[in-house]
């Protein structure tokens, strides 16, 4: 668990006015019994109920649980000294969530809905539906979670810090997973702020902000997060699985030109995918090995070693399933390392492939169709490379591709002579934006 205990078990007291008698009414008609029915099956008399319920007598312990045996809330925190198990069951219940163990999560949220027969507990129910948000969140369902943030958005000024952390936490989540980046950053940022008021440090949220900024075009601050997080992961709790964040690390180092830096992280991803697979030769396994090796063709593109990137593309597709889109990306950068090294004639047989496989994948369809125009690139094929594909790449902050465009396009105006020099100026502008842009808010070596 990420956050502090402390922190979480602040005092709340329910409403002084709610005293035990009236909950037990409130709750005795909700489930639709007389007193006369629940004084004789709780095994005491009518007389003594309705003095409890009016508050002119105690509640001993042995009559409540009778009471809430009889009622079927045998979980629910009616008294202030119950207030603690529940809330630590409710932690757990986090915990649970936080480690994906979903079917164990939807079975304990049954038995914790009862919080909301106590509408008045405010605390024990924000808590409860902030942890339900999350759960629904990781199941996907995205309506439900987002009316249960809906539902927030009036009392956000009276949520606690730890409340307010949790709901701009989810809300980043659920924009994250709508495709709004740059709402979810700005929650995430939100979320971040509050964390830094004395919450245990959560990687997971450095490793979200992280995968905000870099589908922002903004790739440097991505690697300040992801450093952040490398930082932490040994003394947290809450563990991105650490193949993850070594291997978007690796990648970002290798967008930003550090190219060393992204060998030692890849190295260590793929020592984790490799061993991984050695023990269990299962989907995820081969994925994580598809995923490495791509990210090593792509550094040794980087680096201009063709034939070692080509040898790694080469590992990636051999465990590659290909209904994903990690073999529609190992297809493309070899595809493009070939082009690079002049290769043209190799091409077609991959670039028919890639061009079949991506068609239900705007982004990828497009980028194929880059790739078409940089085998024979005519001043038309230029233009439509210019003016559509890399104005794609630009509006969507796709920007490694866009680097790449510009830079292909600069080279190509510049071979062509005296009379598209000022495209050759606007395309070297554009490189110059792009490359700020994606180092924009770091420290860059």
């Amino acid at each position: 668990m990420y956050i502090q205990k402390s922190a979480l078990y602040g005092v709340f007291q329910i409403e002084q006015e709610k005293h035990i008698g009236i909950i037990i009414k409130e709750l005795r008609e909700y489930r639709g019994i007389s007193q006369e029915t629940l004084a004789r099956e709780a095994f005491f008399n009518r007389s003594k109920l309705s003095q409890i319920e009016l508050g002119n007598q105690d509640c001993p312990n042995d009559v409540l649980l009778a009471i809430k045996t009889k009622l079927d809330i045998v979980g629910l925190p009616i008294k202030e000294s119950d207030r603690p198990e529940f809330r630590d069951t409710l932690h757990k219940w986090y915990e649970l969530i936080s480690e994906r163990k979903w079917e164990e999560a939807k079975e304990l949220r049954i038995k914790l809905s009862i919080i909301k027969l106590l509408p008045h507990d405010v605390e024990l129910n924000n808590l409860f539906s902030l942890f339900e948000c999350r759960l629904l969140l990781g199941l996907n369902d995205l309506t439900a979670s987002k009316d249960i943030l809906d539902n927030f958005e009036t009392v956000l000024s009276g949520l606690t810090d730890i409340q307010k952390y949790h709901y701009h936490y989810n809300y980043g989540t659920y924009s994250v997973k709508s495709k709004l980046n740059n709402q979810a950053l700005d929650y995430y940022l939100k979320a971040y702020e509050l964390m830094k008021l004395g919450l245990e440090k959560n990687i997971t949220l450095y490793f979200n902000i992280a995968i905000c900024y870099e589908r922002l075009g903004q790739v440097s601050r991505a690697v300040t997060f992801l450093e952040e997080a490398c930082t932490l992961h040994p003394h947290s709790q809450n563990n991105v699985p650490k193949f993850y964040l070594y291997n978007f690390l690796g990648v970002s180092y290798a967008r930003v030109g550090l190219l060393q830096r992204a060998k030692t992280m890849l190295d260590k991803a793929h020592s984790i995918a490799f061993d991984e697979h050695k023990a269990s030769e299962s989907d995820d396994s081969k994925t994580h090995m598809c995923m490495v090796y791509i990210n090593y063709g792509f550094l040794f593109r980087m680096a201009k070693k063709w034939n070692r990137a080509i040898e790694y593309l080469d590992k990636s597709i051999s465990f590659a399933d290909k209904s994903t889109t990690n073999y529609i990306e190992a297809v493309y950068q070899k595809t493009r390392v070939l082009i690079e090294m002049g290769n043209t004639l190799s091409c077609n047989s991959l670039l028919s492939e890639g061009v079949l496989l991506s068609k239900a994948n705007e982004v990828y369809t497009l980028m194929f169709e880059a790739l078409k125009h940089m085998i024979n690139t005519t001043d038309d094929s230029a233009k439509i490379l210019e003016t559509k594909i890399l104005r794609y790449m630009l509006d969507n902050n796709i920007m490694y591709p866009a680097l790449d465009y510009a830079t292909f396009l600069r080279d190509y105006y510049r071979i062509r002579g005296r009379g598209f020099k000022t495209r050759a100026l606007e395309m070297s502008d554009t490189v110059c934006n792009i490359f700020n842009q994606m180092h924009e808010g770091g420290v860059i070596e």
